[in-house]
This record gives C-alpha cells, structure tokens and sequence, in this order.
C-alpha cells in the first residue's frame, strides 16, 4: 500500500476514535453526574442510550445519503456536528438538555459509523482490507481508553463538564485536518460522476501511485430503492438477515457491557475510580480483539472468525459474573470480555463491505448499523430497569450472554449461504489489477 493509501486509513482510525470518546464519555461521567443530579437507574439508562438513539437515526437516514453525496463530505459533516454536541453537552443544565445533546452527537457519529469503515475498505488492498477494516473498529475502544483517563484526570479538579470540552475542541481540530487530508470515495467519483470527478479521482490515482484515465468508468448510482431491492433480492434476502441478527447481537452485548461497567463494578462494591479502570481495561480489551480479529481476518474467513469470537464471549460474560467478588480478577476477565466482544463489532464490520456491491456498499452498511442500533439502544434501558428492580450486576452480566449465543448461531448461518449458494457477492470492483498498489 502506497503512503496515500496508509494516511487516508490512519485518518479514518482517528477519527473513529474521536467518535468512540464522542459516544462513549458517558459512560465514564455517567457515576458522577448521576450522585450530583441524583439520577434512578432508569434515567441513567435513558442517558447512555440517548446517543446511541441518535446513532441509530444518522445511520439508517442520513448515512445512505453517502452515495450520493460522497462520503467525504458526510465524514465531514458529522465532526462538526458532533463538535457542537459536545459543546451542547458541557452547557447543559438539566437532564433533559444533557440528553438532547447526546442524540445530537449520536446522529453525527452514525453518520460517520457508516462512512469509516467502506472508506478504510476502498483505501486498502486486497490482502490488508480485513485487517484494515477491524483497525477502524479499534478506533472506538482507544476512544474509550482516552475517555476514561480523561475522565479521571479531570473530573476531580474541573469537574465532569471539562471532559465535554476536550471532546469538543478534538473533534475540531479533526475537522480541520480532515478537510485538508481526508480523500474523496473513488467509487462515489466514479458513480455519481460529480463535474469534477475525472480531474478528482486522477488526483488520487496519481497520489497512490497509479496511472491516470482518460475518462470514467461507465457506472451509473442506483436508486435508493434500487439499492434497497438489492439488499432482498433472492437468496440474498437470508443474507441480509442473517447480517441484522449478528450485528444486532455484536450491538446489544458490546454497548450493554461497555456503558454500564464502571456503573456495575461500583455496585458490586468498587469504588469509583476503581470502576473507571475496569472500564478503561474492558476498552483496552476492545482494541486488542479488534486488532487481534484484523490480523487474523488475512487467513481466516471473517465469518467463522467472527462465530468463534461470539461464542466465546458468551463464556467470557458467564465467566465475568462469577469473578465480580474478587477485584483483580474482575478486571483480568473484563479485559477478555473487552476482547472478543469488541471483536464481534469488527468481524460484522469486515464482512459487510465485502458480500455487497460498491453502489451499495453504504446503504447497506448504513442501514445494517441502524437496525443493530436497536439492540444498542435497548440494552443500556434493560440494563437500567434490571438494576432499578433489583437484579444483581453478576446475573445481568449472565443474562447478557444469550444474544452472544444467538450472533454465533446467525454467523454461522451466513458461512453456511456461501457455501450453499457460491454466487456469494465478493470484494469491491477494482480500479487496478489485482496485487497492484492499490485496489478500490
């Protein structure tokens, strides 16, 4: 891969990881403006899924807006609405302000969510589109790390609103290098032919090393009911949700344990700060299982990666209910569990881009991210009138492993169609012939 190709996927890592401490903050401020508002458990639940509410509608109707509009400008779009969000946030008064904040820089995030990721995909090779690809879903959990030391280094002194500042003013700054550094989709020049789409996209090509064109390639942008039909067209249609059912699950498990850990393990007897670190660990985790699922993703079909991941977690979470008594493996185990639920996020991610069309490729990506949303909205609220009823941290944790089961099962399933059927759509068309320096 060229040094073009490196930069535009190490832009989109960053700015993944600006989303993840965007999204992610809450979780870590949560204790503390819960004690000072005096929030029940429902409430709080209510505010760790607010921004994943918004999450859910900038991907499902804002985010297929990409291929049309591109996805540079969305990218960029969403850092500046989020930028506002964040300031919003550290404004806000009340818990009903702090809550329309949080959806306001969900939407920017699901707009983003959408992009990132088929954009790493189009800037990569063949051989490293997989490993680049999990590395963007890395960029959530290093957000969270950064979040979590944020939160304890300056919650103390400046008290939980300066963490929403610094989240504000690094999104903006994102903003800037972003619009100076971040790369146009070459499938979006190629099918939406914007007036300037030749002079662009030999622009790029020259920068990765390649050899310019005369003119471009005859592709037209499907309809956004064109583009919808193809996501349930024949045996695709089992495809599609067989992809809801896990990415739904990878959702629900990952959003439950990542919003509500530093809360339960200070329920289940830590202290504050002890409960920030097992959620920085837990995030810590996250990035290795990632990074882990990427480099492994070279050799291994993405799907049954992603299965084993699933069931896995599923025993990790069974595990991490019976080691809450004891603080040092409680956080040992919340580094597995950070590890291969995380992963599941990344493996969804990896074989998204690669079973659909580039015409497709961001409605379907965005639209799959909106349905998942359900399951992450969903669970922070369960979690919230779970604990306000009386449950245990040790057996919500328990409770949480059955949608692991189920999203092995649903990948499973999907390594099953691509045997049974192998017209299996493949990779994304390429500008270049295969091996070469680059490949969209």
């Amino acid at each position: 891969m060229s040094r073009a190709q490196n930069r535009a996927v190490v832009l989109c890592l960053v700015m993944n990881l600006v989303d993840g401490f965007d999204l992610l903050v809450t979780s870590f401020v949560g204790p503390t403006i819960t004690k000072e508002w005096g929030l029940q458990a429902t409430l709080v639940g209510v505010l760790l899924s607010s921004g994943l509410a918004g999450m859910a509608f900038g991907a499902l109707f804002l985010a297929p807006l990409a291929d049309r509009v591109g996805r540079r400008k969305l990218v960029l779009g969403g850092l500046v609405l989020a930028s506002l969000g964040m300031l919003a946030a550290s404004f806000s008064q009340n818990f009903g302000q702090l809550v329309a904040t949080r959806v306001v820089t969900g939407i920017a995030v699901g707009l983003m969510a959408a992009c990132l990721p088929v954009l790493a995909s189009e800037y990569s090779n063949h051989r490293r589109r997989g490993l680049s690809v999990a590395l963007i879903t890395c960029g959530y959990g290093l957000g969270a790390i950064i979040a979590g030391i944020a939160a304890s280094l300056l919650i103390g002194p400046f008290g939980w609103r300066s963490v929403f500042v610094l989240g504000c003013v690094v999104t903006a700054i994102l903003f800037v290098v972003g619009l100076r550094l971040l790369p146009e989709s070459m499938d979006y020049l190629i099918a939406a032919r914007p007036r300037d789409g030749l002079a662009r996209l030999n622009q790029i090509l020259r920068s990765i090393g390649q050899t310019p064109i005369d003119e471009l390639p005859t592709r037209s942008v499907p309809s956004r009911k064109v583009a919808l039909e193809s996501l349930f067209r024949g045996r695709n249609a089992m495809r599609t949700i067989l992809v809801w059912i896990a990415f739904t699950a990878a959702q629900t498990i990952f959003y439950f344990a990542s919003s509500w850990t530093p809360t339960l393990l200070l329920q289940a007897g830590l202290s504050a700060q002890q409960g920030i670190s097992g959620g920085v660990l837990f995030s810590i985790g996250g990035v290795l299982g990632a990074a882990l699922l990427g480099v492994l993703a070279t050799r291994i079909d993405p799907r049954k990666l992603t299965a084993t991941y699933f069931a896995l977690g599923a025993l990790a979470l069974v595990l991490y209910s019976v080691s809450l008594g004891t603080l040092a493996t409680a956080l040992v185990v919340g580094v597995l569990v950070g590890l291969l639920l995380n992963g599941t996020v990344s493996g969804i991610n990896v074989i998204v881009p690669i079973i659909y069309p580039a015409e497709s490729r961001a409605t379907a990506l965005g639209i799959a991210v909106a349905v998942s949303r359900l399951g992450a909205v969903f669970s922070p609220l369960l979690a919230g009138f779970l604990l306000q009823a009386g449950w245990t941290p040790a057996s919500m944790f328990l409770i949480f492993a059955i949608p692991a089961l189920v999203g092995a099962v649903a990948t499973f399933g999907l390594l099953w169609t691509a045997r049974a059927h192998p017209s299996f759509p493949q990779a994304p068309t390429a500008l270049v012939p295969e091996g070469s320096a680059s490949q969209a």
